[in-house]
């Protein structure tokens, strides 16, 4: 009975565990958009490196969230949006 208890309670986790990576996914894929947005329409030389540098952090971001749950076997569709 104790195992059936913790099988449970360890999907309870996971399912948190993936709710939580595909909310950071949609945060920072939202970020990346708006990023770029605002990447189009700046024209201010030093604001338009700083939003480089914005880009560059947030995919870093990203890179980092695969790499996190392809180590926890959780797949994450992403195909971005353009």
């Amino acid at each position: 009975m104790l195992g059936r208890f913790f099988r449970q309670n360890e999907k309870k986790e996971n399912f948190n565990e993936v709710a939580q990576l595909r909310a950071r996914l949609d945060y920072l894929l939202n970020k990346l958009e708006k990023t770029r947005q605002l990447f189009d329409i700046e024209t201010d030389p030093d604001k338009i490196e700083a939003i480089i540098y914005e880009e560059k952090a947030i995919l870093i971001r990203l890179d980092h969230l695969f790499k996190n749950a392809e180590e926890r076997n959780i797949a994450i569709n992403y195909t971005e949006r353009r």
